[in-house]
């Protein structure tokens, strides 16, 4: 009696520090979604995003200091990388110790960056780096458990993002793209395709034969491409796009029954389908969009700078600027909207083909995640291969928290088996 109490109050600061961990992976890579859209003023913004950066920044200490002091041992398991892993690990620290003096000297000498220096120190440090880190620390046994985490805040985004911006959407109104006062369009095109992607790798789990679950992770999968559609953001749509396939040639790897392929074919063709009827009644302008892209005069009759417009700029002063970089953003235009680009823009050849090896690195890593049918970790390569996608269209190293949290733990995950 005595020592099955002493196991159990020893289990239950064990139980709480999981459930800690599970609310934060999931918080902080998708709960901004929740919090963002009852944001009903852009002016007053930060009034409710302020106070949710400060949780998962509290969260990402408190966490960090557990694997520090009070579980040695489970701190330097968890840093146990591969070799391979070991040596992307040092080359990403060594490519932030660059970009972060370089990010330094531009916050000093440059005074004609679009922002105030706080804003980017608060960025890269505090919602990037510092946040980032809990990653490294996943509890690989409990994958499922931070899958169903990360579905359950989704879900809760795609149930409420569509009555709650559609109505009061000025982006929609003006342009088709579906946009919250504090969410733009790509973010919320982002988040809808996460819950498509995890929607669909549930309903293809072995493992749930539940057809009650089935059934909500059905329901589940329809506003998330209604948002996709809605939102009418291109990275998004081609990422989910790819990232279907990749699962798609997964599942065949792993032998998933025909029938139930071709009935999960089926429902996605009709989902898509409907969601896409009506978000164009709706008035969302993705198709316009895309056709413009195709025909070449996507920003013809507007004062946008065109991305390939952007990307030559950028590339010119990387040639200009080889050794050292160019700086943190385009003169008078911001961050180049892609991340190698960016790496090679801000610290030169050195520091961009140290990203560009990290980055083909985690790609190549996380396909081989999604195509081990052992690897129960598959759904998280997936969300990074999409994230890694969007952000090659609009991405930036000092605010893509997402891309980084997400690269962190693909570099974390080793080699532990589990059926899906």
């Amino acid at each position: 009696m005595i020592l099955a109490k002493t196991m159990n109050s020893q289990k239950a600061p064990q139980l709480l520090r999981l459930r800690i961990k599970l609310f934060f992976f999931a918080f902080a890579l998708f709960g901004y979604g929740i919090i963002s859209l009852f944001v009903s003023d852009a002016t007053v913004s930060r009034a409710i995003t302020i106070p949710y950066r400060a949780i998962i920044l509290f969260l990402s200490i408190v966490i960090i200091i557990f694997y520090r002091t009070r579980d040695s041992a489970s701190y330097h398991n968890h840093l146990l990388f591969s070799q391979k892993d070991s040596i992307i690990f040092r080359m990403t620290l060594i490519f932030i110790f660059i970009y972060t003096l370089r990010f330094f000297y531009e916050l000093i000498y440059n005074e004609n960056l679009i922002s105030q220096p706080s804003e980017y120190l608060l960025n890269w440090f505090g919602i990037c780096l510092i946040p980032g880190t809990p990653f490294l620390y996943l509890e690989l046994r409990q994958s499922k458990k931070y899958l169903y985490y990360s579905w359950i805040i989704l879900f809760i985004i795609g149930l409420i993002a569509i009555p709650l911006t559609i109505q009061g959407s000025q982006s929609f109104k003006e342009i088709g793209r579906l946009a919250g006062e504090a969410l733009n369009p790509i973010s919320l095109g982002n988040y809808a395709s996460t819950l498509v992607l995890t929607s669909l790798y549930l309903l293809s789990s072995k493992k749930i034969s539940n057809k009650r679950l089935n059934i909500i992770f059905i329901t589940s999968l329809l506003p998330g491409i209604v948002l996709l559609f809605l939102a009418a953001s291109r990275g998004p749509i081609i990422a989910t796009i790819v990232c279907c396939f990749l699962l798609l040639i997964s599942l065949k790897r792993e032998g998933v029954n025909i029938i139930k392929l071709i009935i999960g074919i089926i429902i996605t063709t009709f989902a898509v389908s409907t969601a896409s009827s009506f978000a164009v009644t709706s008035g969302s302008s993705f198709i316009d969009r895309f056709a413009m892209t195709l025909a070449g005069d996507e920003f013809s009759n507007t004062a946008y700078i065109q991305r390939p417009e952007l990307l030559q700029i950028s590339s010119q002063l990387i040639a200009d600027n080889p050794i050292f970089g160019f700086g943190l953003e385009v003169p008078n235009i911001g961050y180049p909207h892609n991340l190698i680009v960016e790496a090679f823009l801000t610290t030169g050849i050195f520091g961009g083909f140290i990203f560009m090896v990290i980055s083909i690195y985690t790609v190549v890593k996380a396909v081989n995640i999604i195509m081990d049918k052992n690897n129960s970790w598959s759904w998280l390569g997936l969300i990074f291969i999409q994230q890694f996608i969007v952000d090659m269209f609009s991405g930036c190293l000092y605010l893509s928290s997402t891309f980084w949290y997400l690269s962190f733990a693909i570099i974390s995950i080793q080699k532990i088996k589990g059926s899906k």
